[in-house]
């Protein structure tokens, strides 16, 4: 008899190689579909807003005493991984643009992507850079940030700027628990005014938080202003921030939100600690917390309800470090 061991039956050869064929082509598809699959307008926004951090961080080269490469590095990894060779192919084919100009200029084109894009995570995302360096950008000589707003709630004053219940929040001196009341800003009951349906349909928790952060923040500024004699500097810079949260609270987006139940702008506000050694510090601190409520509530948003927000969120941003420049810049406010 033979030693030999009886060979392998030819079928088990014959289905070895149609599996090693099927992974074969399973593969070489899969890298068909990679190469030639479209991008989704998804994929591009996020792409571009990475490449508009990498274009901050090698072109424009910001200060980096207030905008440190540690920070973009951050913003440039919260966009996801980079571009694959046909994620390239795919956004240049569709037209990159111009890179920014200025850092103004880049948190511009991340704004847009806030305001359009139906992934609310990628919105968010945008709008917390964006917000880093409305932060980071001073506003040119002379200029006001919040002068555009102000006049905007000159223009409607008469309806009269929204107060404590005792008439001003700045006449409740003090540090620490000191509690405001109701803010007084008009609510639509009267003719022609929201419907009970429309009221329900506008409160999302999210930009209720917004809004109670924007009225907290407003009390304490009306506070500060009390405190601050009326030919010092900062006092200007007070007034315009009280008028802007003022108008912010007026929008049309915000006033049918003023009816829901709890109501955004109950009152009950606590002063922030350290405002009796350092009040317009202190402002800058509500603001920033502001800012952070807006962040998250954009990512809450669907992209027609993200206008106002967009505009509170730049101006808070920017107050707050006016008023607290001390506070280091962050990555990713509202989103930490």
């Amino acid at each position: 008899m033979s030693s030999r061991p009886p060979a392998p039956p030819a079928s088990a050869w014959r289905v070895l190689a149609v599996a090693l064929t099927l992974i074969l082509v399973l593969v070489l598809a899969a890298g068909l579909w990679a190469h030639w699959r479209s991008l989704s307008d998804d994929d591009a926004a996020r792409l571009g807003a990475r490449a508009t951090v990498a274009s901050v961080r090698t072109g424009l080269h910001p200060d980096p005493s207030v905008l440190p490469d540690a920070v973009l590095a951050d913003q440039e990894a919260a966009f996801g991984p980079a571009a694959t060779p046909s994620q390239a192919r795919h956004l240049e084919a569709r037209g990159t643009g111009a890179p920014p100009s200025s850092l103004a200029d880049a948190a511009a084109w991340l704004e847009d992507v806030a305001r359009t894009s139906p992934n609310g995570e990628l919105a968010a995302t945008a709008a917390s850079v964006a917000a880093s360096w409305w932060a980071a950008e001073p506003p040119p000589t002379g200029a006001d940030p919040t002068a555009r707003r102000t006049e905007e709630s000159e223009a409607g004053s008469g309806a009269g700027s929204p107060a404590t219940s005792d008439g001003s929040a700045g006449e409740r001196d003090g540090d620490g628990p000191v509690s405001g009341a109701a803010s007084k800003v008009p609510t639509e009951d009267g003719d022609g005014g929201d419907t009970d349906d429309d009221a329900a349909s506008s409160c999302e928790p999210a930009q209720l938080a917004a809004v109670t952060a924007l009225d907290r923040a407003r009390f304490t500024a009306e506070a500060a202003a009390a405190r601050i004699p009326a030919d010092a500097a900062q006092r200007g810079t007070m007034d315009a921030v009280t008028d802007t949260l003022d108008a912010t609270l007026r929008e049309p987006a915000v006033t049918p939100m003023l009816s829901c139940d709890p109501a955004p702008v109950a009152g009950g506000h606590v002063l922030p600690a350290g405002f009796a050694e350092d009040p317009a510090r202190a402002v800058g601190g509500t603001l920033r917390e502001a800012s952070a409520a807006l962040v998250s509530a954009v990512g809450a948003s669907s992209p027609e309800d993200r206008e106002w927000l967009l505009t509170g969120l730049r101006e808070t941003a920017g107050a707050a470090q006016q008023l607290d420049p001390e506070h280091p810049v962050t990555a990713l406010p509202g989103r930490e």
